[in-house]
C-alpha cells in the first residue's frame, strides 16, 4: 500500500498579484509505502532528538529558516545547524520515495481561460493524482495491483470540505486523462485524508521541506533566473537525479514535473 503526501507553496487566489511569487501555486507530492514511511519517521525523529532534544517537533520550512520559535532557536548554533542540515540532506537522498511536483501560473491560466472558475489547488491536485494513478499502474504486476491513498495537510474547515468533495468526484468520475475505472482500481479510497500539522506526520513534513526548492526551480527554469540558495540547489540535485517520477528514456517533464496550464 502506498500513500501520496502533498504540501503546497503559494495560495489558491486567482486574483493574486501579478508578481512572480504570487502568481504561482505549486503542489509537492512524495509517495511512500508503509515500510518506507516507517523508516522515514525513525530517521527524522532521530534528527529531531539530536538537534532539539525531542521528537515531538513538526518540521516546517519557515520555522527552520526563521530560527526564532523554540525549539527551532537551537539552530542559531552554527554547529547544530550544520549537523542538522547535513542530516536532512542525507535523509532526502536516502529515503525511499518518489517525488511529483505540479505548478500552475494563475495569471497565464486566467489569460488563457478568462472564465476559469475551477480552484487552482484542485486543478493541480487533479493533475497530480493523475500522475500518481499512472505511477501505481506502472508499479502493478499481473495478479497484484498497486494501490494507494492521498493525504494533505489541514487547510481550514471550508477549504477541506470543498477539497473532499472535489477528490471524491475525481475518484468516482475520473478525469480527462484517467478513467473512473482506473481511479477506482488504483486509489484505495474515495476519501482524501486530511491531517493537522500537530499530527507530526513524517511524510507531510518531507513534502513541506521539498516543496519550496521544487517550486523555485520551476520558476527559475521558466524565467531564466539562477537558483542561488545552496541548500535548495542541493535538494534539487537529489530530486532531479534520483527522486522525480520518470517516463520513457528517463524523461521527467510531464511525469515528475508538470507545468500548467
Amino acid at each position: 500500500m502506498y500513500r501520496l503526501f502533498i504540501d503546497e507553496v503559494g495560495h489558491d487566489n486567482l486574483n493574486a498579484s501579478s508578481s512572480v511569487p504570487e502568481r504561482h501555486l505549486s503542489l509537492m507530492g512524495v509517495v511512500l509505502n508503509g515500510r518506507g514511511h516507517a523508516d522515514l519517521k525513525i530517521r527524522m525523529d532521530a534528527l529531531k532528538v539530536e538537534a532539539f532534544g525531542t521528537s515531538n517537533v513538526c518540521l516546517h520550512r519557515r520555522e527552520l529558516i526563521d530560527k526564532r520559535t523554540p525549539p527551532f532557536d537551537k539552530l542559531n548554533d552554527m554547529l547544530v545547524r550544520e549537523k542538522f542540515d547535513a542530516g536532512m540532506m542525507a535523509l532526502f537522498e536516502d529515503a525511499d520515495y518518489t517525488a511529483l511536483t505540479v505548478q500552475v501560473d494563475k495569471q497565464a491560466l486566467i489569460s488563457k481561460y478568462p472564465i476559469w472558475r475551477f480552484p487552482p489547488y484542485h486543478y493541480c491536485l487533479t493533475c497530480m493524482v493523475e500522475r500518481y494513478v499512472m505511477w501505481l499502474k506502472e508499479k502493478s504486476i499481473p495478479g497484484r495491483i498497486a494501490q494507494g491513498d492521498v493525504m494533505v495537510e489541514w487547510r481550514g474547515v471550508a477549504p477541506n470540505m470543498r477539497l473532499e468533495r472535489s477528490y471524491t468526484r475525481l475518484y468516482r468520475k475520473g478525469s480527462d486523462n484517467v478513467s473512473a475505472a482506473e481511479m477506482r482500481t488504483y486509489l484505495s479510497s474515495a476519501q482524501i485524508k486530511i491531517e493537522k500539522k500537530e499530527a507530526n506526520i513524517a511524510g507531510l513534513q518531507l513534502a513541506d521541506l521539498l516543496a519550496n526548492p521544487a517550486s523555485r526551480y520551476m520558476i527559475c527554469r521558466k524565467t531564466g533566473e539562477r537558483m542561488t540558495a545552496p541548500f535548495s540547489r542541493a535538494v534539487m540535485r537529489i530530486l532531479l537525479s534520483q527522486k522525480f517520477r520518470r517516463g520513457p528514456k528517463g524523461r521527467i517533464d510531464g511525469y515528475g514535473l508538470k507545468v500548467l496550464p
